[in-house]
C-alpha cells in the first residue's frame, strides 16, 4: 500500500507495501496532533485521485498528471495495481473524510466490487505527489471490534489502557507508545460517531472515528480470545458534520 502519513500501531498487521511516496512518518508531532475540525479538502485532490484511479484500472495511468518523484513508484507498482482497481470495477462514490497531517486529503472510495481508503497530496503544479491506498472488503465488520475498539481508544485516553483485553505483542507497543497516544487521544474530546468502512487485507476492521475536536482512522484485528492484536492508525482533520 501507498504509505505517506500512516502510522501503523502494530507492525504484527503491517500489510505488505506496493508503493511509497515518502519514508513512514508520524502524522504529527507527539502531543501536537495538526487536527482542526471543519476541515474541507484541497482545490483539486478529488479530481486527480479519480483520474489516477481510473488510469490504474485502465493500466494507463496519466502520469503527467503525477510529480516527478511519484510517477516512478506508479509505474514501477502498476502489475500489481492495475488488476486490483480493475477487479473492483465502477466508482460508484468518493467521500471526503478529512485532511491528514502531512497534508493530504483522505477519502473513502466506494467501487461495485469493493472499497479503498485513499488519500491525495499535491505538489505546487497540482500533480498529485504521494499518498495512502488502503484496499478494504466486506460489508460489516467482524464481532467485537467496534467494541473493543472503542473501549481501547477510551482507555488510552484516560491513560489507563485495559492491556488485559490486548494480545502480549500488542500490549507492549501501546504501552510503550502511551505517551504520545494518550495527549492525542484527551485533546480530541468526546467520541461523537464511530463508521464502519471495511475490512484490510490482514483481517483488520477500519473504522472513521470522529470526535468532539478531531478525527482518526482506525483499525483493530482481534485474536481468538477476542483481544486486539494490532491494527492502523491515521490522524485526520475531519470535515465538519
Amino acid at each position: 500500500m501507498i504509505m505517506l502519513g500512516a502510522t501503523v500501531l502494530a507492525f504484527l498487521l503491517q500489510p505488505a507495501g506496493f508503493s511509497q511516496a515518502a519514508n513512514n512518518q508520524q502524522v504529527a508531532p507527539a502531543g501536537q496532533p495538526a487536527l482542526t475540525p471543519g476541515a474541507v479538502p484541497t482545490p483539486g485532490t478529488e479530481a486527480v485521485l479519480r483520474t489516477l484511479v481510473a488510469g490504474l484500472a485502465s493500466g494507463s495511468p496519466d502520469y503527467d498528471k503525477l510529480s516527478p518523484q511519484f510517477a516512478p513508484i506508479v509505474r514501477r507498482d502498476l502489475p500489481v495495481t492495475h488488476p486490483m482497481f480493475s477487479s473492483m470495477g465502477e466508482l460508484k462514490s468518493v467521500t471526503f473524510l478529512g485532511r491528514d497531517g502531512m497534508g493530504g486529503d483522505a477519502y473513502h472510495l466506494v467501487f461495485a466490487n469493493g472499497s479503498a481508503i485513499m488519500s491525495a497530496g499535491l505538489d505546487s503544479d497540482g500533480r498529485m505527489a504521494g499518498g495512502i491506498l488502503r484496499p478494504l472488503s466486506g460489508s460489516a465488520p467482524a464481532p467485537g471490534t467496534e467494541a473493543a475498539l472503542r473501549g481501547f481508544v477510551a482507555g488510552v485516553a484516560s491513560g489507563s489502557p485495559d492491556y488485559g483485553k490486548l494480545s502480549p505483542q500488542f500490549a507492549q507497543v501501546v504501552r510503550q507508545d502511551l505517551p504520545r497516544t494518550r495527549p492525542l487521544f484527551s485533546s480530541m474530546g468526546q467520541l461523537k460517531s464511530m463508521t464502519f468502512l471495511g475490512r484490510g487485507e490482514m483481517g483488520d476492521d477500519a473504522f472513521d472515528l470522529v470526535f468532539a475536536n478531531g478525527g482518526v482512522i482506525m483499525s483493530a484485528a482481534l485474536d481468538a480470545d477476542g483481544r486486539i492484536t494490532g491494527g492502523m492508525f491515521q490522524p485526520i482533520a475531519p470535515p465538519g458534520r
